[in-house]
């Protein structure tokens, strides 16, 4: 980045221009870092055209996977970012952080049924105490989520998430297991969820991307596998999205964590019913990085998350 900054004019770039190159290398859409910024469509387009006149390089392409950076950009994303990190802390660590005057985004890796147990009661608080505060989600790996909570692109992760390195503070919010989620009116169960009904019954799997869901599968195949059983899986599924619809206009069964059932029940009528082995338990808890660790904006809004969530077992 020096040799590229060298051969330019520093003057002819402001700290807002680097923000918007920040905010497309994450999002890949001017429209999303128009929101985040809270810029309009025309300021982003404006700032673009800036950068790429700056640095003699498009910088970023339209794609049918949205703006994607050229190499020039991605060349200049990690000392951008860094920088642009160490700018923030710098500025934000000695000032106080008012919920109801703050105006800031924070970011949250967590997994698709994550978003739904979670995000419907946190923004409720956040529209009532901080109505300045935006929420980004984002969808990647748990490596990944690492890589960029260390770098300052991601400030927290919800859920259950035990392979993460050194650096990081964890904590606990409640205890989770699991449920059997079928329609209402099933042919076959009723009353309770007997283990031969089980054993013969149709099942939906689905494998979110974030989590480990598939400890409680493996613990599912094992019960089969000692009851001398085949498991009949009629649909695997990469994640929750549509899956009331699906289990109620069919007489599948799925096995999903007790707050992920309440929540699909009310969207459908459905019915949980206690599996009929002991299933795994788990903790679900929130995660940081120790770059965030004092920061008052991420102590705020973690105190916000346990408060919401923590001891709901």
């Amino acid at each position: 980045m020096q040799d590229c900054l060298a051969e330019m004019n520093l003057r002819s770039l402001d700290l807002n221009l680097l923000l918007v190159f920040e905010s497309l290398l994450r999002t890949r859409s001017t429209t999303v870092t128009a929101e985040e910024l809270n810029l309009t469509q025309s300021a982003v387009s404006n700032a673009l055209k800036r950068l790429r006149l700056a640095f003699g390089d498009p910088l970023f392409v339209k794609t049918p996977q949205g703006m994607l950076p050229t190499d020039l950009a991605a060349s200049l994303a990690p000392p951008v970012t860094e920088g642009l990190g160490l700018i923030r802390g710098a500025v934000e660590a000695p000032q106080d952080f008012v919920p109801a005057n703050a105006q800031r985004t924070f970011r949250l890796y967590l997994s698709d049924i994550g978003q739904l147990i979670f995000m419907p009661k946190l923004m409720a608080t956040l529209a009532v105490e901080a109505p300045g505060v935006r929420i980004v989600t984002v969808d990647t790996t748990p490596r990944e989520a690492q890589n960029a909570m260390a770098m300052g692109d991601i400030d927290l992760t919800l859920g259950l998430f035990t392979r993460f390195s050194s650096g990081f503070h964890q904590q606990r919010l409640f205890r989770e297991h699991y449920v059997a989620l079928v329609r209402e009116g099933h042919p076959t169960i009723r009353g309770e969820l007997t283990a031969e009904t089980f054993l013969h019954a149709a099942h939906a799997v689905y494998r979110p991307t974030a989590g480990h869901h598939d400890v409680f599968e493996t613990a599912v195949e094992h019960w089969f596998a000692q009851s001398g059983q085949q498991r009949h899986v009629a649909l695997r599924m990469a994640h929750s999205m549509g899956l009331s619809a699906l289990i109620a206009a069919s007489d599948l069964v799925v096995c999903v964590p007790t707050r992920l059932g309440r929540a699909l029940k009310a969207a459908a009528d459905l019915r949980t019913y206690a599996l009929p082995f002991d299933g795994p338990e788990f903790d679900i808890s929130q995660l940081w990085h120790e770059r965030f660790h004092t920061d008052a904006g991420h102590r705020w809004l973690r105190s916000t998350i346990f408060r919401l969530f923590h001891g709901e077992d």
